[in-house]
């Protein structure tokens, strides 16, 4: 072995011995790699498979690259760029124990490499080996000192770790070295509450306050934590002093509603949501939550008028978002007026044809309206989108079987019948086709439809009262269609229709 190689080594086995002997309770792994002086041929060789690799990886021949990677470390066990490579392969396909291997042989070698490094930190943390992962965290420092993500990333290691004095120590000297940023702020926030130290909180807050008057997010950090802790008092009187600072801070809107629910004063929530949802810059996701919140209350009058008045809201905002006006369409439909919901539904689809359910919602809607030919036309154009999916065979089916146009309903309905269906469908669809081949005359086919419905529920009301209808309107098996008339008028007493 050259002495470049034996230099290596020794440094990094040293470095690792020291790190296991501060870590007695999470025992190192060493690897210990023999290299020997290669020949010229041999390095050409080990070079040639190292470049095959990189080609087959770039083609995302994955299996194959790793195979010239391999054999190039055969060659070389000291080619930390084939180990480095099968370190990144292993850990793209999840086997992070492999990954670890490979990437260990690589540090082994090559101990300065930052990416080396950062890849090993990515691997104990897939493997939850937090030990280890400070230990490279560590080394990443080293290696990068002027990238703060990885000081921040050691500092959320060693909270996990529990040692939180080592943590803020870290986040104070960054604090000092860059000043605060919501980052640095979380952290220490964090090692604060997890030691209990509700005190030495609200003082750092306090002080970045004090300092910096003028930046809003430090009240919204202390507002929160003092509605964390009940102090709902400081916690509105401290929002309100932000409030004042940034009055279109859609943030302070929303810790202010909360403090309101709170405390019962739902009208003062309602006032600060209504400000919050009229700024663009406020997640659409974050709105629709809170609307959707709603939906439990609807019982109660003043929920439901919140939600409409805020899901109206959403959609002026956000209009040309297609779930801004699905969320309408949902708060119209919850409180029955469908006319408004298809409405919205309708610009939803314009927006967004992509959305199964949307389509779902308007076409049902249009059927209950009994708009058979919207339902024809959406059904249609929905199957173009979603082929596979039964139901929409079956909504356009009853609207051409209500449209008098049997032969298509018929068509549809054995389209349906192609899928898997649930037996509640599936007696629907039966049904319907004893309806359709009724229309056609085409009796034979009918009774088997409707015996095939009766067969999977035997109570199903819809499907003996035409079944009996029809039967005694052909004037054929007329005890039969006279049982299952009785039994339909059994099941549902009160519906003329039978």
């Amino acid at each position: 072995m050259n002495k470049k190689h034996i230099l290596i080594l020794a440094l990094t086995f040293a470095g690792l011995l020291s790190y296991a002997q501060k870590n007695k309770n999470k025992q190192q792994e060493f690897i210990v790699l023999s290299g020997k002086q290669l020949s010229q041929q041999d390095s050409s060789l080990v070079e040639n498979l190292y470049f095959s690799g990189l080609k087959e990886k770039v083609s995302d021949n994955y299996s194959l690259a790793a195979d010239f990677f391999k054999r190039a470390l055969d060659i070389d066990p000291l080619h930390h760029f084939s180990a480095y490579e099968l370190a990144q392969i292993y850990f793209r396909a999840k086997d992070f124990e492999q990954a670890k291997n490979f990437i260990q042989k690589a540090i082994t070698v090559e101990t300065q490499n930052e990416w080396y490094w950062l890849l090993s930190s990515n691997i104990y943390q897939e493997l939850k080996d937090y030990q280890l992962l400070h230990y490279a965290l560590t080394e990443l420092v080293k290696t990068a000192p002027d990238k703060i993500e990885y000081q921040l990333d050691k500092a959320n290691t060693l909270m996990i770790l529990k040692k939180n004095d080592e943590a803020l120590a870290i986040y104070d000297a960054l604090e000092q070295q860059y000043g605060s940023n919501p980052e640095i702020i979380k952290g220490k926030q964090s090692i604060f509450v997890s030691k209990g130290d509700f005190k030495g909180a609200t003082t750092h807050l306090q002080k970045l306050i004090d300092e910096n008057p003028e930046e809003v997010v430090n009240y919204i950090y202390l507002g929160d934590l003092y509605f964390n802790n009940r102090q709902k008092d400081k916690a509105l009187e401290v929002y309100k002093k932000a409030k004042v600072l940034a009055p279109e801070n859609a943030y302070i809107n929303l810790a202010l509603a909360d403090i309101y629910n709170s405390i019962g004063k739902n009208e003062e929530a309602f006032n600060e949501l209504r400000v919050a949802f009229s700024h663009q810059e406020l997640d659409i996701d974050q709105k629709i939550k809170i609307i959707i919140s709603y939906f439990s209350a609807f019982q109660e009058l003043r929920a439901v008028r919140y939600a409409e008045t805020l899901s109206r809201t959403l959609t002026e905002i956000h209009s040309n978002e297609a779930k801004a006006f699905a969320v309408y369409g949902d708060v119209l439909y919850q409180k029955n007026e469908l006319d408004k919901a298809k409405l919205a539904y309708q610009q939803a689809v314009i927006l967004n044809k992509q959305i199964y359910v949307v389509w779902d919602q308007l076409i049902r809607i249009k059927l209950a309206l009994n708009d058979m030919a919207g339902v024809v036309k959406d059904g249609e154009e929905a199957l173009t989108l979603f082929p596979n999916q039964a139901v929409l065979y079956v909504y356009t089916a009853l609207a051409y079987n209500q449209l008098k146009q049997s032969e298509k309903a018929v068509n549809y309905l054995n389209a349906a019948l192609n899928y898997e269906l649930n037996n509640a469908l599936k007696v629907q669809v039966y049904s319907s086709l004893g309806d359709a081949y009724q229309s056609l005359k085409k009796f034979k086919e009918s009774v088997a439809a409707y015996e095939k419905a009766l067969a999977l529920e035997p109570d199903n009301v819809y499907a003996l009262n035409n079944y009996a209808y029809y039967l005694s309107l052909r004037d054929e098996n007329l005890e039969k269609a006279e049982r299952m008339s009785y039994r339909s008028n059994q099941l549902e007493k009160d519906n003329s229709s039978f």
